[in-house]
């Protein structure tokens, strides 16, 4: 049944999400969260368990610590340290527990509407599966169940995905964490990542409510607000649900960063610091070209203050503390260097102006309109919020410490010029999704906040009201353009391939546009394709002719060289292939990696 088949598997998917984060993430909030941000602390237990998580797999990745020792060890860990935690910093009474409750009740609530809408494309589909277009899916999946299998940086042609792609090699632990809550709540991978961006969606919702109540002093009412209207963003839910998942886990810890860089100033603690590394760290990991984001506003803020900031270097107490950074910083050599590698790559070409950007288009093909990144539809509605909207984050702001002011203008200056820049520049559309889609949540939140110190309320709460619908309104239309990407019919390819004995190879004779997933479901067998896919980053099979079977899609017309039908399912026809084809046979498990280096 359509909508009713899909809710136990994402239930699962989405209660062991929670469960992993929830015993990874309990022991470090209670112990390392700044006083200051004690009263909405149920908040911050996730995303911190969704960063420790990550991290603490990809340790013990690198240790060689095979997968599911890996996971229960992480489990246990957490579990520990959240009694530890709970003996030495006990919860507060009765009274106290049902205080916060009442805080946090809608905000939970919200993170909870956002977390199903995103997954309204599953409930339509009636099972759990891949949401959306996005391309990268087929690799995310692939990666996880890599990860699940192999060491970090081994090669093994026997699985979907041969290995880390090489541009993803600092990506470990959000895929580690995946793997985790897929492995947790017994479901495959591609069943669940839908259900834990949906969830990282939620957190980062959250992560707003925190921006705007922590960062910028506004009323409980404009934080609630500002959240939903992020969690309804249209581009928002774009990333998400299409979905691309390392900017997701980006996304989703840098309102967190922005909140403990600014609790530094105010509240200088060796738990809030670590915690901010923690968030910094993952959001580096998982898409480092997001970094100068939270960075700029970061070395603003602080940079008079960096006499202060005294907890950093007391981290290093002489020779000891070799003992535990040297082998840290060679368990991340790997993570760390694909970061080095992706920025410094992303420099050149933003310097340079000779150097095209036609290898960074990733599966764009053009720009998305600006309206869209802030919740809106036409530039007529954009040019009329734009003065509101600016009077806003202006109010927002006007009362704050200057270098709080300085560190976020400087943040929407810095969007602006190369929001224009990219425009102006061929194939720019890939940097102009990711900037905006990233620091127009933060501008709109920041409005919200403006809006609710407005002289008359009515007004402000009327200018809110107004936003929250028109994003809803955007939010529909983005929801209902998006399917699932992976079909009972395409997982069917798993029979075809269970159902031909090891080592007979398969010529794809389909669109070249849908081969990523079908060669993902025929693994098994040695793959080759007379038009494969070519001109992306994305590994594609090997060219060949000739091969021992031929796979169609079954409305397409029969190749000239098939031979007898073998298998008829849903949408394909598999032929065994005419004997006395010439050439050479070239099909392989293996498949041709695309990108073999990462240059500047």
């Amino acid at each position: 049944m359509v909508g009713r088949g899909a809710v136990v598997p994402l239930a699962r998917a989405g209660a062991a999400t929670v469960l992993l984060f929830l015993v990874t993430g309990l022991g470090l909030t209670r112990l390392g969260l700044p006083e200051g941000l004690r009263r909405h602390e149920a908040l911050w237990v996730l995303p911190v368990g969704a960063c420790a998580t990550g991290l603490a797999m990809t340790v013990l990745g690198f240790l060689a610590v095979p997968f599911d020792v890996n996971l229960a060890l992480v489990l246990v860990a957490g579990a520990v340290l959240a009694v530890v935690a709970l003996r030495r910093r006990p919860l507060q009474g009765r009274g106290a527990a049902l205080a916060q409750g009442r805080r946090l009740g809608w905000p939970v609530w919200v993170a909870g509407l956002v977390i199903v809408v995103a997954l309204v494309p599953l409930f339509r589909a009636g099972f759990a599966t891949v949401e959306g277009q996005g391309q990268d899916a087929h690799l995310a999946v692939g990666s996880a169940m890599f990860l699940q299998e192999n060491y970090p940086t081994a090669v093994n042609p026997d699985g979907p995905v041969d290995q880390m792609p090489l541009v993803w090699r600092s990506k470990q632990p959000i895929y580690y964490a995946l793997g985790g809550a897929a492995r947790l709540s017994g479901l495959e991978v591609f069943e669940t990542i839908s259900t834990v961006a949906a969830v990282l969606l939620g957190m980062a919702a959250c992560g707003f409510f925190l921006f705007v109540r922590e960062l910028l002093g506004a009323p409980r009412w404009a934080a609630i607000a500002a959240m939903g209207l992020v969690g309804l963003d249209r581009m928002v839910l774009h990333t998400v649900m299409h979905p691309y998942f390392n900017q997701t886990w980006g996304f989703m810890a840098l309102p967190f960063a922005f909140v403990l860089s600014w609790w530094l100033v105010r509240e200088r603690t060796r738990g809030g610091i670590a915690l901010l590394v923690m968030f910094m760290a993952v959001l580096a990991f998982a898409y480092p070209l997001a970094l100068p984001i939270p960075l700029v506003p970061f070395v603003v803020v602080l940079w008079p203050h960096r006499r202060r900031v005294r907890e950093v270097r007391r981290l290093y107490r002489g020779r000891r503390s070799l003992l535990w950074l040297v082998p840290l910083g060679l368990v991340f050599a790997v993570p760390v260097l694909g970061v080095l590698e992706k920025m410094a790559s992303a420099a050149s070409i933003v310097i340079d102006l000779n150097r095209g950007l036609e290898n960074w288009g990733g599966d764009l093909s053009t720009w998305f309109p600006e309206p869209f990144f802030f919740g809106l539809e036409t530039y007529e509605l954009l040019a009329l919020a734009a003065i509101p909207g600016a009077l806003g984050i202006r109010r927002a702001l006007a009362d704050h410490p200057a270098a709080l002011r300085r560190g976020l203008y400087g943040l929407f200056a810095f969007t602006a010029f190369f929001t224009v820049w990219f425009r102006l520049r061929d194939h720019g559309w890939y940097f102009h999704f990711k900037i905006l889609a990233f620091v127009a949540p933060v501008m709109l939140a920041t409005a919200v906040a403006g809006f609710a110190r407005a002289r008359r309320p009515v007004l402000g709460m009327l200018a809110v009201a107004v936003l929250v619908f028109a994003a809803g309104g955007s939010a529909r239309l983005e929801v209902g353009s998006t399917f699932d990407q992976l079909p009972r019919f395409v997982l069917e390819l798993r029979d075809v391939d269970a159902a031909l004995p090891p080592g007979r190879s398969v010529r794809l004779d389909i669109d070249p546009q849908e081969q990523n997933w079908t060669a993902f479901w025929m693994h098994g067998q040695p793959l080759c394709s007379e038009r494969p896919l070519l001109g992306t980053s994305y590994p594609h099979v090997p060219i060949s002719r000739k091969a021992d079977f031929i796979l169609t899609k079954d409305d397409a017309p029969r190749p000239a060289d098939a031979g007898a039908e073998v298998m008829r399912i849903q949408a394909y026809v598999l032929y065994r292939q005419k004997p006395g084809v010439p050439g050479r046979a070239n099909c392989s498990q293996r498949m041709v990696q695309t990108i073999e280096k990462v240059t500047t």
